[in-house]
């Protein structure tokens, strides 16, 4: 049988097959929904394209 929590729950420990270890899953209308540490998905070619921009020139800066 699933558990169901109160209506203030935002979210729970459970763990997530996926991940292979304990994560925060999300809480809606009292029920367990999906992991909330997976990776952004349904990201466009363009948006995932500038998302890898920005995080290589976080790691590499401009010098001038």
């Amino acid at each position: 049988m699933a558990e169901h929590y109160r209506r203030g729950t935002e979210s729970v420990l459970k763990f997530c097959g996926k991940c292979g270890r304990l994560t925060k899953h999300s809480v809606t209308d009292v029920r367990v929904g999906r992991c909330m540490e997976h990776e952004i998905s349904g990201e466009s070619k363009k948006q995932k394209a500038a998302r890898e921009k920005r995080e290589k020139e976080a790691r590499e800066p401009k010098l001038f």
